[in-house]
Formats: C-alpha cells, structure tokens, sequence
C-alpha cells in the first residue's frame, strides 16, 4: 500500500526514468478500469453509464474509461466532465473522445460541462452505472464545489458506482472522510492499493477493491514499503503470512521448537493468563510455561493442566505487588530456555509489579512481548529508556489507550494510524502492534504490515490476550492467523456470539486450512 507521495514518485520513475509516457499509463489504467467495471457491471448493451472526470489525470482515466465502455457497446455513454483547465494528458483524451462523438454524431455518445452546482441539471435524471472519476490521490482539504454537489448527487442515487483510484472525498493515505465522500461498490485503484483503502473510514466508502496494472514496475511499487517510508505498508496475505510460520524438522524436540513464558494472571484475572498461554501453544510452541503472583496459582492449574506455573513471590506487606528482584530470581532458570515471554496480560499494577516488569525487561536479552499491565509499567518511560533496552527485540501491542499512556499525551493523534506506529516504532526501537481495524505492525526500522481482515466478532473482551499469546509463540506476526480465526468462526456461527477463547480453538483447523 502507498501513500500519494509514494505513488507520485513511482509513476514520476516509470515516466521520466523508464521513458514510458504518462499518456499509455493513463490508457492502462483507463483500459483496465473498463474491464473491471464490465466483470462487476456487465453486460452493459442498452445500459446508461454516467462519467463523472475532474480536470486533472483522474479524470483522465475517467475519459478512457467513458471511451473503452463506448467502444464495447455501452447503450449510452454521458461524461461529465470541466471544459477547460484539464491536465495535459488529460486534455488530449477529451480531444479525443470529442472527435470520436462528433464522427459518431453523438451516437450512445454524449459530452456535457459542469463547472459550477447551477449546471447540476443538465446531469440524467437516471443512470445503470456511474463512474467516480472526479479527484485522485491529491485531496487534503474538504470538498469545494462543484464538486461536493457531483458526490451528493452520486450518493443520491441507487445505480452502482465504481470509484478510479479513491473514491472522490476519501484522503488516500488517512481514510478520513473530507466533507462527504462517494460510496463506492467497486473501487479500481491503479498500480498499487492507496494506504487510505484500509484506514479508517476507507472500508465503508470502497466497496470491492481492484488493482489494476498499468505498467509501472513492481519493484518501483514494491520498494516505498520494503524501505519503510512513512505512509506506505504490505497488506498481509495468507502467502505472505504461510512464509513467517515456521517449519518443524523430523529432529525438532519442544525445546528446539521454542518455549514461551507468560508472565501474567494475578488474582482475580487468571482469565487473561489462560487465554494468553494457550494461544501461545496453539500458534506452535513447543512448550509453554507461565508465572504468575502467589495466590494466584491453584486457579491457573484447574485450567492450564498441560502448561506448568510457578508461583511469583509478593512482597510482605502483599499491597504492594511482587517482590521484583524476588521474583525475578524464581524465574532464572526459565528464561535461560525461553525463546519468548509474553509479559502483562493480568499481571496488576502495584508499584511492586511494575517496578519487577521494568527489571525483568532491563536483565534480559528474551524477545518479549509485552501487553496489558506490562504496557502499563512502561507507561511514562522516556523514548531513549525504550531504545536502550528494547535493542528490537520487544513487542508491544497497545490498543488506543495503552498507546496514550506509553506516549503520554491523553489524546495522541491517531489520525493517521499506520505514521504514528511507523514513528514510535523507529523512536523505540521496537515491533509495535496497533490494535484496532486494521490491525498496524511496524518495526524498528519502519517497515510495517497492515492487516488486510477482520470482524466485528472480535469485539469482545480477551481477544487482546490470544492475539498476546499468538505474538509469544510466533514473535508477533500472528495477526493476520488472529483475525482469519475470528472469520472462520463468523461463517458457521453469529459473530456476536464469539468468546474471545473461542478463537484460539479455531486456530487448529484455521492454521490447516489456510496455511497448511
């Protein structure tokens, strides 16, 4: 995925390095727009279609797009369009579909100008399709007229719409809604998904999404991602995410496999630790362990009758949390075999607790992951404090408010979700998992992956510690296996209905089916 000023800079590439015109991009895109709005619309014989093109190169594909469907037997083709200031490339596809109208004496053909909301009435009362065609990748402010006008008047109607590139309104790298935005039932965006189409408000304005190939090269499209420039991200895949799942040989014995430790379930939230460490094992550790605070470990036993717990000492007084340096000490032999932790789902907040996560991550070299009250702990740590003991080997996986007191500031801007992951990630010095839809996991270096499903069905509470555990026993590339779960059980079952341990007994089939 790209933002604008990725996607600018790839077409500048292919135009002015690779020599390959702006003008046969266009023709590609618009040619290949034409063919998915045909599969999703088709047959189009007797149809009216409405074009909508602004003056710039969306509208330039627009123009192809009104040209293509005309040639392929469209009942009628009416553009709307600006009669002046167009882009160059542009201008002379409205040259060209103007000579084709004039030979064709209009036939199924016909040009119309808008240029102010007045001019809204030469617009057909009716329409079978209509293309959005009005504004690219460029928009950062609302809506001006007439254009604002020509998105209501979409919107008004019950034809389906196709969107080139974003549908006009839609901020391409945020998702943010400017003004009012058409709501698409096929969005065609052109060589590469823009960042918006999975952001915020992108989903509900995008319909099916299509990328059409237009000539630029994948490893120009590819590159502003691998490199981690701000804004751009992979969207995760059920390949991209089979390669990360890691292969057991006919040698692998549980502790080669790896073991994970979960540190968590404090009395009265056993619920968080048991969730957390059978997510743990059910992603394909070979052998987890979890600790917790005394009191607290009769409750995990009755549940965890395959993962083995130890007990955490408290400090005297038993107000104050875990005796950290105590605590710490019980855990030595365990962490010289951990290949992971996961440290905080229940855990408490006592001084004493949070003084024993800061210890913990301070002594050890263990990658972790660190959710919930270990989030807590950290909470108001300086960014050089993260960078000098994280050395990238943490994952953190904050949901808004956690991020809030990480960052502390009580209203960070989350405006645009994948740049405030990308920053802190590289200001930390860490893997940070930004829950929430999508799910954001960028890297110390910047690079990030963005997950590409999800469901309502996940919001219920627990699921932040599966997808913790998942995390543990998979160093935190397992939130794509996390969502498809929680699809998987939405296709048999009322999504409402999903108990957070519900997902981790959908991994089995899930991991089988999809990544088998």
């Amino acid at each position: 995925m790209l933002s604008a000023e990725a996607m600018r800079a790839a077409d500048a590439f292919t135009i002015e390095d690779l020599g390959l015109p702006g003008r046969v991009l266009m023709e590609s895109a618009g040619r290949a727009a034409a063919d998915r709005i045909a599969e999703a619309f088709g047959p189009l014989g007797g149809q009216t279609v409405a074009v909508l093109c602004g003056k710039g190169n969306n509208g330039g594909d627009g123009l192809v797009v009104a040209r293509q469907l005309w040639a392929r037997g469209a009942g009628l083709v009416r553009v709307v369009a600006s009669s002046e200031d167009f882009s160059e490339d542009a201008a002379a596809n409205a040259r060209l579909l103007d000579k084709l109208r004039a030979e064709a004496n209009g036939d199924r053909l016909v040009l119309e100008t808008v240029d102010d909301p007045d001019a809204l009435d030469a617009l057909p009362a009716t329409a079978d399709v209509l293309v959005d065609a009005l504004l690219g990748t460029g928009l950062t402010s609302a809506l001006r007229e007439p254009v604002a006008s020509l998105v209501g008047w979409v919107n008004e109607h019950d034809a389906p719409t196709a969107a080139l590139d974003v549908p006009t309104g839609l901020q391409s790298d945020t998702g943010a809604v400017l003004g009012e935005a058409v709501c698409a039932d096929l969005t065609v965006t052109m060589g590469a998904r823009k960042t918006g189409l999975a952001m915020r408000e992108g989903p509900s304005c995008t319909g099916r999404v299509a990328v059409a190939e237009i000539g630029i090269p994948a490893f120009a499209l590819r590159r502003p991602a691998a490199e981690g420039q701000a804004g751009c991200a992979f969207l995760t895949t059920d390949e991209a995410v089979g390669r990360w799942l890691p292969e057991r040989t006919h040698e692998a014995h549980k502790y080669r496999v790896g073991m994970a430790l979960v540190i968590g379930g404090a009395p009265g939230m056993t619920g968080a630790a048991v969730m957390s460490s059978e997510a743990a094992a059910r992603a394909g550790a070979g052998y987890v362990a979890c600790a917790c605070p005394e009191g607290a470990r009769g409750a995990l036993n009755a549940h965890l009758t395959s993962v083995p717990i130890t007990a955490l000492p408290r400090q005297s007084a038993g107000r104050g949390g875990l005796d950290a340096r105590a605590a710490l000490d019980a855990l030595s032999g365990q962490l010289d075999k951990a290949g992971g932790l996961l440290v905080g789902p229940g855990l408490g907040t006592a001084d004493g607790t949070a003084r024993f996560v800061r210890l913990l991550l301070e002594e050890t070299d263990v990658p972790a992951v660190i959710d919930a009250d270990g989030l807590n702990a950290l909470a108001g740590q300086r960014d050089a404090w993260f960078e000098t003991h994280s050395q990238g080997r943490w994952v953190l996986t904050p949901h808004a408010g956690e991020f809030a007191r990480l960052t502390g500031t009580e209203n960070p801007d989350l405006s645009d979700r994948l740049r405030a992951a990308q920053e802190h990630a590289q200001r930390w010095g860490c893997t940070l998992v930004l829950k929430g839809f999508p799910s954001v996991v960028a890297g110390p270096e910047g690079r990030a992956h963005v997950g590409s499903t999800g469901s309502p069905a996940l919001a219920t509470a627990g699921t932040g510690d599966v997808l913790a555990g998942l995390g543990a026993g998979l160093l935190a590339q397992g939130v794509a296996p996390l969502q498809a779960a929680a699809d998987r059980f939405t296709t048999s079952r009322a999504g409402r209905t999903l108990l957070a341990s519900d997902l981790a007994g959908e991994l089995p089939a899930l991991l089988h089916e999809r990544f088998a």
